[in-house]
């Protein structure tokens, strides 16, 4: 079956909880299932929920991108020592900090591939909401979950897709 809705994921307070992975120092040592720490000796530790989501999302027939204003150098290597790169379909990792610009991208390569996302089933997930603005000005229909922010958490996240999607299925 063709996947028929996508999550943008950030990692900067969303994924772990380092808030710029750009300011670390790689190479990186995985020192538990959930923690690594960069050559200086900086701990950057999985949240709670995140790995088991984007499990979700993969086993719901979910698309999953990355979506992170960041080195990409960097990032995709703490992605590797935590053993989570090909967890995701898409890596939009950039210093661009047009988030709305990669989530473009990774539309414009899925349908290439023939396989279209409807607009209600687009969804955005941050634990800071300075990207929203461009994103929503591009889809208006985007669905934002503001990790963290009044406790939000991964499973309100899960219901707030389900419901969205359950939702949208006449559409």
């Amino acid at each position: 079956m063709t996947p028929q809705w996508i999550v943008f994921f950030d990692l900067d307070g969303t994924l772990w909880d380092h808030l710029d992975i750009s300011a670390t120092n790689p190479p990186f040592k995985r020192i538990s299932d959930s923690s690594i720490l960069d050559s200086m000796g900086v701990k950057i530790s999985m949240l709670p929920g995140a790995v088991d989501f984007i499990r979700w999302v993969r086993s719901n027939n979910g698309i999953i991108s990355t979506c992170s204003w960041n080195e990409y150098d960097k990032a995709m290597d703490a992605l590797k020592c935590f053993g989570l790169e090909k967890l995701f379909d898409f890596h939009k990792i950039s210093t661009n900090p047009n988030k709305f610009q990669l989530m473009e991208q990774v539309l414009e390569a899925l349908s290439k591939e023939n396989i279209s996302i409807d607009k209600e089933r687009l969804f955005y997930i941050d634990d800071r909401d300075i990207h929203i603005k461009d994103v929503k000005e591009r889809f208006p229909d985007m669905k934002f979950f503001n990790i963290w922010k009044n406790g939000l958490d991964f499973e309100d996240v899960k219901r707030g897709i389900s419901f969205r999607l359950e939702e949208s299925k006449d559409h």
